[in-house]
C-alpha cells in the first residue's frame, strides 16, 4: 500500500511538469492587435523553449501571402524580414513551430500598418478599416482561445492516461502479493 501512495504522489508531483512541456508563443513584435505606425524591417516571435528548424512563419493580408526575404530560427525565437516595405493594411503572421518535445504549435498573430505617409490615401477608408481591425482582433482572441483549449484538452487526457497507468500497476503488483 506504501507502494502505491508513493507511486501516486510522484505521478501528481509530475503532471504540472508533463502538462507545461508544449513551447508556447511568450510575445511578438508586432504585438497581438498592434498598429504599426512606422516601417517594419523584422518580425520577432519569441516562444518559451527551443524550436526546432523546422518551425516557420507566412506573413498574410487580405488573404494572400507576403513574401519574406528571410526566415530564421534562433533557439528560441523566430525572425522573418519583409521582402519590401508593408503597405497599410491588415496582416496575420501565420506560424508553426515544432517544439522540445516535437509537437506541432500553430498559431496567429494579427497586426495592422498605418504609416503617416500612406494614411492621406486611406482617411475615407477609415471605418471600413476600423471594423476590419476590430474583426482581426475578435479573431486573435479566438484564435488564442482555441489553442489555450487544445492545451487543456491534452492536459486532461495526459491526467487520465497517467492515473489508468498508476492504477494498472497498483492492481499488478496487488495480485503479485497473494
Amino acid at each position: 500500500m506504501k507502494k502505491i501512495l508513493f507511486m501516486l504522489m510522484c505521478m501528481f508531483i509530475c503532471i504540472p511538469t508533463i502538462a507545461n512541456a508544449h513551447t508556447e508563443l511568450t510575445s511578438s513584435n508586432p504585438k497581438e492587435g498592434q498598429m504599426v505606425t512606422e516601417e517594419l524591417d523584422e518580425i520577432v516571435l519569441d516562444f518559451a523553449g527551443s524550436i526546432e528548424e523546422l518551425s516557420t512563419m507566412k506573413l498574410m493580408k487580405d488573404g494572400e501571402e507576403v513574401s519574406l526575404s528571410q526566415v530564421q530560427v534562433q533557439d528560441k525565437k523566430m525572425v522573418g524580414s519583409p521582402s519590401a516595405p508593408l503597405e497599410n493594411g491588415s496582416y496575420i503572421i501565420d506560424w508553426t513551430i515544432a517544439g522540445e518535445d516535437g509537437h506541432p504549435i500553430s498559431g496567429k498573430v494579427s497586426f495592422t500598418v498605418q504609416i503617416k505617409q500612406m494614411q492621406e490615401e486611406k482617411e475615407e477608408a477609415q471605418p471600413k478599416a476600423a471594423n476590419k481591425e476590430n474583426e482581426q482582433q475578435d479573431k486573435g482572441e479566438v484564435q488564442k482561445e482555441n489553442q489555450t483549449s487544445s492545451n487543456s484538452v491534452t492536459t486532461i487526457i495526459t491526467v487520465i492516461l497517467l492515473v489508468v497507468l498508476c492504477l494498472g500497476v497498483a492492481l499488478m503488483f496487488r495480485k503479485k502479493r497473494k
